[in-house]
């Protein structure tokens, strides 16, 4: 593309506190002593953000942030990687995460502030998104509730919308709005073993690409052209995996908007990955 690519992100930004751990809990009552901590900005949203900027990408993102001393910390976090940020204040406050982190990757996500989740975005600003994801060449919704009042207008006007349901097991309703809604879907095969016959079935019903990752054993991309599969990056030491599923993304995306094949699409994604767990931050 001869101009970078213009994305925009819906919903999802938190300020987070990430503890490494020896071992995640196993359900029982028991004292853990951390390895160490850091806090910085998070959420899927954000992550997909900082990813598409660091890819090149011109990149706004609507959230709720409260007006409080972690909402500007994210707001802050993000302006200065050059993410534009468009928020809806939220009277409930920022949504704040708590990760326990151990050392192959696992992760144990607390939200310990949830803000207004479930809220469905106002009429001015779902208009406004609505005029920007028009002009836009990538649109990412994330999966809270408060996004669902979006799919219908979004597709009504002919966005073509990247939707990642993250571990989805193929079979909560909660998610099935967001999979139809779905253009270019991604997901995790953790927890569903036909991710196959499920990537199959979303390409069949009018889905362009299905990017299911496997963490550390890659991904596989379905296409109207069949299957391609993309080894993953290997890394010495995975710093913080917070971050990869959406790194992968914006690296696949911003190869398929530039009009790179699948495999090649694929590469950028496992590459822009193995980045984003190389780093305490997610890109």
């Amino acid at each position: 593309m001869a101009e970078p690519p213009r994305a925009l992100v819906v919903a999802g930004a938190s300020w987070n506190r990430m503890v490494r751990v020896p071992a995640l809990p196993q359900g029982t009552s028991e004292t853990i002593f951390a390895l160490g901590s850091h806090e910085a900005v998070g959420s899927s949203g954000a992550g997909k953000a900082l990813n598409l900027r660091a890819c090149g990408s011109e990149v706004a993102l609507w959230c709720r942030l409260g007006d409080d001393e972690p909402g500007h910390r994210v707001r802050e976090s993000l302006e200065r990687a050059g993410v534009e940020v468009l928020v809806d204040v939220d009277p409930r406050g920022t949504m704040q995460h708590v990760n326990l982190m151990d050392p192959h990757g696992g992760r144990v996500s607390i939200f310990a502030t949830t803000g207004s989740l479930e809220a469905p975005v106002g009429d001015r600003w779902r208009e406004e998104i609505v005029r920007r994801a028009v002009a836009a060449d990538i649109v990412a919704v994330t999966i809270f509730e408060q996004t669902r009042s979006l799919l219908t207008p979004l597709r009504e006007a002919g966005v073509e919308l990247w939707v990642d349901v993250h571990d989805y097991d193929g079979v909560k309703p909660y998610h099935g709005d967001f999979v139809e809604a779905a253009t270019y879907l991604q997901l995790s095969s953790v927890s569903i073993p036909d991710w196959r016959d499920f990537a199959e079935a979303r390409v069949r019903s009018g889905a362009r690409a299905v990017v299911v990752t496997h963490g550390a054993e890659g991904a596989s991309v379905l296409t109207d052209d069949g299957w391609v599969e993309v080894p993953a990056v290997r890394v010495d030491e995975v710093v913080d995996s917070n971050g990869a599923g959406d790194a992968f993304f914006a690296g696949f995306a911003t190869g398929w908007v530039a009009g790179l094949p699948p495999t090649e699409c694929g590469r950028l994604g496992a590459a822009r990955a193995a980045a984003a767990v190389r780093s305490a931050e997610l890109a």
